[in-house]
C-alpha cells in the first residue's frame, strides 16, 4: 500500500476560513472551503492558477471539476451561477513560487476527471472532454504523478473514491513456474523494471476497431478521456465490449510492437532467474 504524507494541516480557529493541507512531497496546497464562505478566501493566496472540484452532498455525490487562472474568482462565479448544487469545494494550487500555468492545469483537470469517472460512487457532471497534451511528455509524466495525491485529497473531504476496477488491480496470470502459479503481474511491475515507460503509446486492432492508449506514471492506461487501472478494462472500453484480455490485445509502440503479454513473460523470466 502506498502512502502520501500531508506535511502540514492548518485548521483555523475561524469556522469560515478554509482548512489547508500541504502535500509537501508534490508541492501541492489544497484548500477545503464551504460554498457560503468562498468570498472569504484570500485574494493574495487564492486568486491564482489551479484546479477545483465542487462537491454536492449525499452518498453518491455529484462533482464538477474545473480549472481557472484565478481560482477565487471562478468559485465566486459558481456561487452566483451554480452548475450543480454544491455545498463545498476543494481547491488546489502549486505550493511553489512559479505555481501552475494554464497548460498544466488544463492537463490536470482532464486527468482528474478521467480518474474519477472510473469510480463507482461519484457522478462527474463536468470536466474536459479531452486531455490537454500540449506540454512535453516529460512534463506530462510529472503531472501524472500528482493525480493519486489529488484523489487522496478528495478522500479527506469525505468522498468515496473506490475504483470500479480496484478489485481487479492484479490480473490473474496463468503462467506457472515449477508447477506453482506466479503472483499476479501489473503494469507497475513492467514500469518498475523499465520494460515499459510512462508516456508509452499502446495500440490494439481487433476486427474493424483500432485504438490507442497511453501508459501513465501511475501504472494506468488512458484511452480517450478516461483512465483504467488494468490493461483488460482499458481494452474492453476501447473495443466497446463487456470484457477483453488486454494483455494479449495491447501492443507497445505500434500495431507491430510487442504484446504486453510478451513483456509480462519477460518480467516473469527475470524474476524466476533472480
Amino acid at each position: 500500500m502506498s502512502l502520501v504524507t500531508a506535511g502540514e494541516v492548518q485548521i483555523p480557529s475561524s469556522n469560515t476560513s478554509p482548512i489547508i493541507v500541504e502535500f509537501t512531497a508534490h508541492a501541492l496546497t489544497v484548500g477545503y472551503v464551504f460554498e457560503r464562505d468562498v468570498q472569504r478566501l484570500s485574494e493574495q493566496e487564492w486568486q491564482v492558477p489551479g484546479i477545483y472540484t465542487l462537491l454536492s452532498e449525499g452518498t453518491t455525490p455529484e462533482i464538477y471539476i474545473g480549472k481557472s487562472i484565478k481560482l477565487r474568482g471562478r468559485l465566486l462565479e459558481h456561487k452566483r451561477n451554480p452548475k450543480i448544487k454544491w455545498t463545498r469545494a476543494m481547491i488546489v494550487k502549486r505550493g511553489t513560487i512559479n505555481g501552475f500555468n494554464s497548460a498544466q492545469i488544463g492537463y490536470l483537470e482532464g486527468r482528474l476527471a478521467a480518474e474519477l469517472r472510473n469510480t463507482s460512487n461519484i457522478t462527474v457532471s463536468e470536466g474536459r472532454a479531452d486531455i490537454d497534451e500540449t506540454l512535453p511528455k516529460s512534463f506530462l509524466i510529472s503531472l501524472d504523478e500528482l493525480v493519486p495525491t489529488l484523489v487522496r485529497a478528495l478522500r479527506l473531504a469525505g468522498v468515496d473514491t473506490f475504483e470500479k476496477d480496484e478489485g481487479a488491480n492484479f490480473e490473474v496470470d496463468d503462467k506457472t513456474t515449477n508447477g506453482k502459479p506466479n503472483r499476479r503481474v501489473t503494469l507497475n511491475d513492467l514500469l518498475s523494471s523499465g520494460l515499459i515507460r510512462p508516456g508509452d503509446k499502446l495500440h490494439l486492432s481487433q476486427g474493424a476497431v483500432t485504438s490507442t492508449g497511453t501508459v501513465t506514471a501511475t501504472g494506468e492506461i488512458t484511452v480517450g478521456d478516461r483512465s483504467y487501472s488494468t490493461p483488460s478494462s482499458a481494452a474492453a472500453a476501447a473495443l466497446g465490449l463487456q470484457s477483453s484480455n488486454g494483455w494479449v490485445t495491447w501492443r507497445v509502440g505500434s500495431l507491430d510492437g510487442k504484446l504486453l503479454d510478451q513483456l509480462r513473460s519477460e518480467w516473469i523470466d527475470t524474476e524466476v532467474e533472480e
